[in-house]
């Protein structure tokens, strides 16, 4: 007979892949997200604009989601470590389109109805999420960079195999990697406007 598995090797392995539940949580995120894009693209904007909507509508989708799936993760199972980079970065994005998106719909919701002036002016908080949001994952992005934080661990000593990262720190990097390319691409747009 070989060796009992470790205590913890059940959660651990766990947590390396996403349930169904969560799956599906997360499509459901993401046509919310295309589901609040898609009227920006009413008014026939330029490709450039449109870029930077799907991709903000698509990764803010599955941002938003990330919030209580994180909070729901630390308050079932009484985890009190700190985020790792990954959750960080899911965290903070799914933060902006918490603030965010609700004045976007209000101010859309009165605009169809006709009120003038709308309840809210939805303009600024589209700016504010799909010009911001990116933005700010380049700033996290390169501060993490900088601090360390996205490197890989050296061990010293004896060769052991790589822990498993969970499958939510994974998908966070990966969401934030998704941001800062968007966010490259809106620095690329301001420095081409500015410098022709």
């Amino acid at each position: 007979m070989g060796p009992a598995p470790p205590a913890g090797g059940r959660r651990r392995s766990r947590d390396a892949r996403p349930t169904i539940g969560e799956l599906m949580i997360v499509v459901a995120g993401v046509g919310v997200g295309l589901t609040l894009a898609l009227p920006a693209f009413r008014d026939e904007p330029s490709p450039g604009e449109s870029i930077l909507v799907l991709g903000g509508g698509v990764l803010g989708g599955a941002s938003l989601v990330g919030v209580p799936l994180l909070l729901w993760e630390r308050r079932s199972r009484g985890v009190r470590r700190r985020f790792g980079p990954g959750k960080l970065l899911w965290f903070a994005h799914g933060t902006a389109a918490w603030l965010l998106w609700p004045p976007i719909i209000l101010g859309r919701r009165s605009n169809a109805r006709g009120q003038s002036p709308p309840i809210v002016d939805p303009s600024a908080a589209e700016i504010c999420f799909f010009y911001g949001t990116p933005l700010m994952a380049v700033y996290v992005t390169a501060s993490l960079l900088a601090g360390g934080w996205l490197r890989r661990s050296r061990r010293r000593g004896g060769r052991r195999p790589p822990a498993q990262i969970p499958w939510r720190e994974r998908f966070g990097l990966v969401l934030g990697m998704g941001w800062a390319v968007l966010g490259l691409y809106v620095l690329s747009m301001i420095y081409r406007s500015k410098f022709r």
